[in-house]
């Protein structure tokens, strides 16, 4: 067994590779509870941010990244139980293959920790949401995916910088340097990406609505579900989800129709060339005096004879309901319908409808 565990390959012995393999694998196997538990130790920095005992969900969000994070930082060290080969002792492109493979390494262990330094990020904001639901204001609500967004890339950006400059050891000051040369046409590509993100800050600022709004963009209604760094998104009536860059939302007029105060009914109903004077004045009589009686009702009202029509006597309705929610609306509306065609049929009137003679071919 001693020969064995003696013998040499690559330049290492087999009790090297075995203690390598077998540390790797002992953490594979026990990866769950490793990341476990260093889930429930970053989670104690949280725990008094929120009520509930969130750790279960803290760990099911981490668990991938911290997991690939434990065994690739842990095959770093037991990469140092062995020898690099001399036959592997090449250089490609003026660097050496083990420095190439050690930057490779060091690179995505510095990613996987990324990684769960955003689903981190995830979890704030979770609590964040949470914290925004208790209070009354929706202005909360909408800076959430904002933070969200934002951290996000201020992490990024920090990884990508730490990566080429403290372990890939790019020259940061030559690359920036060398980004202006070109820097007219990255502000080319990036006036939009820069718009969306001024037309952003512009809808914090100015607050022409918040998530939760219904609000209505050129042909597009819907209700406001997040405010990014980019663009707005709406969900329509038809429960689609559409995506609206925030240059056309502050570009463009929006109409909130959340903040109205009442919904306008106006429409035009034809009565018969049977109705007499005295049945119209009495209809119109009738419909004026129910509208001005309703004191919630309190917006310009009114019945008119309003025209002839080539088969009816129009009637134009209008009024104004303060109910603003749809189906609320759409009752009131209701009934407010059979009332007008009560009151027509009580005063012995009847609505018109278009009459076609159709003449025989001789």
């Amino acid at each position: 067994m001693k020969e064995f565990l003696s013998q040499k390959i690559l330049d290492n012995s087999v009790e090297q590779y075995a203690w390598f393999f077998g540390i790797v694998l002992v953490v594979f196997l026990f990866k769950r509870y490793i990341s476990g538990i260093l889930g429930t130790l970053i989670y104690n920095f949280f725990r008094k941010y929120t009520k509930e005992n969130r750790v279960k969900q803290f760990n099911a969000l981490i668990f991938r990244p911290a997991s690939w994070f434990i065994i690739l930082l842990t095959a770093s060290f037991a990469f140092r139980l062995l020898k690099f080969p001399k036959a592997w002792d090449v250089t490609v492109i003026d660097f050496d293959l083990k420095t190439i493979l050690s930057k490779i390494l060091v690179t995505i262990i510095a990613v996987t920790f990324t990684w769960v330094l955003l689903r981190v990020i995830d979890f704030i904001t979770i609590i964040l949401r949470d914290r925004a639901e208790l209070t009354e204001s929706k202005m909360d609500d909408q800076l959430v995916p904002f933070i969200k967004d934002l951290l996000k890339i201020i992490v990024a950006l920090i990884s990508i910088g730490i990566i080429l400059g403290a372990i890939l050891h790019f020259n940061i000051a030559s690359i920036l340097t060398g980004l202006g040369i070109g820097g007219l046409a990255l502000a080319l590509a990036a006036q939009d990406t820069l718009a969306n993100l001024f037309g952003s800050l512009t809808i914090f600022l100015d607050r022409p609505f918040t998530v939760g709004d219904i609000v209505k963009v050129g042909e597009v209604t819907g209700k406001v579900e997040k405010v990014g760094f980019r663009s707005t998104r709406l969900r329509t009536t038809e429960k689609t989800f559409v995506t609206i860059p925030n240059k056309k939302m502050t570009d463009s007029s929006v109409d909130n129709l959340t903040l109205r105060t009442h919904r306008r009914v106006n429409m035009v109903i034809g009565l018969s060339y049977d109705t007499t004077t005295e049945q119209l004045r009495n209809i119109i009589g009738d419909l004026q005096t129910y509208f001005d009686g309703r004191e919630e009702m309190n917006e310009e009202n009114f019945v008119r004879f309003d025209s002839f029509n080539e088969s009816a006597i129009n009637l134009m309705v209008e009024y104004y309901l303060p109910q603003t929610e749809y189906l609320l609306y759409m009752k009131m509306k209701e009934e407010i319908n059979f009332l007008i065609l009560e009151t027509i049929q009580k005063h012995g009137s009847k609505v018109a409808h278009p009459i076609r003679i159709m003449q025989q071919k001789t």
